[in-house]
Order: structure tokens, then sequence, then C-alpha cells
């Protein structure tokens, strides 16, 4: 694990490993929405473990862990994934894929403080811009995060998407982040 900044109390680092404690924060937001009344029978949790298992079983496919600790906890988690990425998406086609990434899984427990904003704008999308990389591609079905990758980048696709056990629609939008 690299340390890649710090701001106050948050550490922000990069790992190439991937370790299954990482994912506190996606069953943090798991577990927000059953407490919440929130629920809707999709557990992005367990979607987050199998996407880890299919990259980690491709040879084309590489991914890097971003998290923020705030002393020894961690409170935020964003998987960054390269290489033949057209694999893993068929909502789109994209676009110059040797210099394009995907975006997933990005939670961070405490809302509404502006680390997400700084997180990825001056630490993760500065990180990737200095390695060439032009593009970054996200799919969100949390309504609340929209207006968030708005302010990012460019709605560039909509879908739909049944929940785990079929019981709701799903409505999600890609976006285009250009670094």
């Amino acid at each position: 694990m690299v340390l890649l900044s710090e701001k106050g109390p948050l550490r922000f680092f990069v790992s190439q490993e991937f370790d299954k404690s990482y994912l506190f924060p996606v069953q943090h937001f798991v577990q927000w929405k059953k407490d919440n009344d929130q629920w809707d029978d999709y557990n992005e949790c367990a979607h987050a473990v199998k996407l880890v298992k299919r990259i980690q079983s491709e040879e084309d496919i590489w991914m890097n862990t971003h998290l923020i600790a705030r002393q020894e906890d961690i409170i935020g988690l964003a998987l960054i994934v390269g290489g033949n990425i057209q694999k893993l998406e068929n909502k789109y086609n994209i676009e110059k894929e040797e210099r394009s990434l995907l975006l997933k899984y990005f939670h961070i427990v405490v809302k509404g403080q502006g680390y997400g904003s700084y997180w990825l704008n001056s630490v993760v999308f500065p990180f990737y811009a200095e390695k060439k990389f032009e593009y970054i591609y996200v799919n969100s079905t949390h309504p609340l995060s929209f207006p968030f990758y708005e302010r990012l980048g460019e709605n560039i696709a909509s879908y739909d998407q049944m929940s785990d056990q079929l019981l709701f629609k799903r409505t999600g939008k890609c976006f285009l982040i250009k670094l």
C-alpha cells in the first residue's frame, strides 16, 4: 500500500493488492440502506466481491484499490479498473480503451463533508492523468449520486437493472469523466 496524500486526519492510499477488509465502506452502505428503510434488494458488497474475483481471474484486466483512512479506520473505497475493460462493460462503447479506466464501488462512510470531491479531484484523477490516462467511466444506480457525477463529467447512457431477487427495477446512469 502506497500513501498518495494526506489532508488533516485523512490519509489517501493506493494498493495493487486487495483485502476483503477494504470493503468496509461498501458494507456500511448496505447496512445503512437496511437501517434507513432504503433497502432496494441490491447488495453492493456481494457484487463487489464478485467483480474483484472476476478481475483477479482475467489476465488482461488490472485493478487498483484506493482507500481513505482516518486513524486506522478505512472510511472510503474506490476501485479503479484498467486493461481490457470493455469485457466488463456492455452499456456503452469505450473509446480509447488503452487510455480509459472504470471507477467501481466508490463509497465513503462519512457523507456530505466534501471528502469524495477532494479525493477524486485532488488525489485519484491526478494520479491517473500523470500516467497518461484520459477517461474514466462510472455507472451508478443511486439517484442521489447522479448530481455528483454530473459535476465531474457527462451523462453518456442510461440503463435499467433488476435487483438481486428481481423485486425492483433500478434505473442507472453512465458517466464519462475526462481527465
